[in-house]
């Protein structure tokens, strides 16, 4: 039997998505012992995975030795070093070589900051990209692209059901996660406070919807002001696996390009997703709702901040994402 490891750390929505390589990888190699390093918070999203082995921590990972195959999809220059030195076998992705971050031939690290034809160059490719990331992953590893492998147990269900009852809200209500903040390493990714309490208000109006504040320990203040504003319930904050456990209690789900979003689509629920900074050609959503994007030149810029008024949210209307949110509700 083969030993597979696989190494991707971060981000968090990030190593979710990539566990959609998984049964293809299985297929492809079986029998095979299939192991993975993650970062710490991130190794609570691959719990009872059944395509997984063991699951080890960067930097306590030093039992991970001996593959006959390294999938490595990190680009900094440590794990990289790693990834060239743990198999005595064969690497896919990128890895070091002679004191140099390389890559096996990957149309995803050429729009990387570790691509061979620079950043400029990366960049351009990046926002020209139509494909998902499941396709980059499936042209990589050459084998067939699937859904999420993430499943909540029994208990993490029940737990979802009663955050949301203690929050006031019956089993018959029209229920809609808004997750329109997105942490402190993207603010251009959100979508303005005075925007979401609007709509929070038309949907119940007239769709009849009740809404659940949605986000992390950054969203903090400004979900408290949407709640205030609306009358509407913030669920606060829990593990990660309990904020996907509120989110499966969800008909649908508004989120920015975030850790919401991806757990949105590994429970299969009914989704719109906004883009500005970041590419919605990246994401797939299997159908399961829709994507809205601003119709500007410089959107998919990848910039942490942005001086052009109006920027790439401001076009987002609230007509706009109403009609998408209704849709799918």
């Amino acid at each position: 039997m083969d030993k597979l490891l696989i190494v991707k750390l971060d981000a968090i929505g990030d190593v979710l998505r990539t566990t959609s390589i998984l049964p293809g990888v299985a297929d492809k190699y079986r029998p095979a012992q299939i192991d993975w390093i993650t970062s710490e918070i991130s190794s609570e999203l691959l719990e009872g995975n059944p395509y997984l082995g063991r699951v080890f921590i960067w930097g306590k990972h030093d039992k991970a030795t001996d593959y006959d195959l390294v999938i490595g999809l990190e680009d900094e220059r440590e794990i990289c070093r790693f990834v060239a030195g743990v198999g005595a076998g064969k690497i896919i992705g990128a890895y070091l070589a002679n004191g140099k971050i390389i890559y096996t031939p990957s149309s995803w690290f050429d729009m990387s900051l570790i691509s061979k034809y620079g950043l400029e160059k990366a960049n351009e490719l990046k926002k020209l990209n139509q494909k998902t990331f499941q396709q980059h992953m499936a042209e990589l590893l050459d084998i067939q692209a699937s859904a999420y492998v993430f499943k909540l147990s029994p208990e993490e269900i029940e737990y979802g059901k009663k955050v949301v009852k203690d929050l006031g809200i019956s089993s018959g209500d029209k229920v809609v996660g808004i997750n329109t903040g997105a942490g402190k390493r993207w603010p251009q990714k959100s979508w303005g406070v005075e925007r979401t309490i609007e709509l929070i208000n038309r949907m119940k109006k007239e769709v009849g919807a009740v809404s659940i504040i949605l986000g992390g320990s950054d969203e903090r203040e400004r979900n408290k002001i949407i709640s205030s504003e609306t009358g509407m319930p913030d669920a606060g904050i829990h593990s990660l696996r309990g904020f996907a456990s509120i989110i499966n209690q969800c008909r649908a789900v508004l989120s920015s390009d975030s850790l919401a979003l991806h757990f949105t689509i590994a429970l299969r629920r009914r989704v719109v997703a906004f883009f500005g900074p970041t590419s919605a050609a990246e994401i797939e959503l299997y159908g399961l709702g829709e994507k809205l994007s601003a119709p500007i030149d410089c959107a998919v810029c990848y910039k942490k901040s942005c001086e052009v008024k109006p920027n790439c949210m401001d076009y987002l209307s609230v007509d706009e994402v109403f009609t998408a949110v209704k849709r799918q509700v």
